[in-house]
């Protein structure tokens, strides 16, 4: 019988393994991968029409770290168009109070729906608040976006 060769040897810890079930459930209780980048939290059809603040829960984790935000599908009355001169920071606190995840900033990429923008992120600090703020600072009249926080789940 012919000798097999199975490949070279492997070691996996949970930073090596790739994980791509989700995870849904209220607690947490079994992850199937940690320190895995996955969606933190979404905001969908956000107004950017008027000031203020607009809160995104953080999904089954207790500990993360903010790797990027993404802002897509801007709507100005329903349909696609420019939310460019619309401005958006992320923070830990409402009113743009607490840590800054994203600086506030006008959304000068976002032209048309279809763009997808990912934004800058001021800091990448762990953190443990399980409620995010996007705060608007600049209002356009009728605009909307959808906004999706992706990180590292640290719990």
């Amino acid at each position: 019988m012919p000798s097999v060769n199975p490949g070279p040897a492997q070691t996996n810890n949970p930073n090596t393994i790739l994980e791509l079930a989700p995870v849904n459930t209220q607690t947490n209780s079994a992850p199937m991968g940690s320190n895995a980048l996955r969606l933190l939290g979404s905001a969908r059809a956000i107004s950017l029409a008027v000031t203020g603040d607009t809160l995104v829960p953080i999904i089954n984790s207790s500990s993360y770290s903010v790797a990027n935000i993404v802002v897509t599908n801007s709507l100005l009355a329903g349909v696609s168009g420019s939310i460019a001169t619309a401005s958006i920071g992320v923070f830990t606190a409402a009113a743009g109070g607490g840590t800054a995840i994203k600086a506030q900033a006008a959304l000068a990429s976002n032209t048309s729906a279809p763009v997808v923008f990912q934004a800058t992120v001021a800091t990448t600090n762990s953190q443990t608040v399980q409620n995010l703020f996007i705060n608007c600072g600049t209002a356009l009249a009728t605009a909307t976006a959808d906004i999706f926080v992706y990180g590292y789940d640290l719990s």
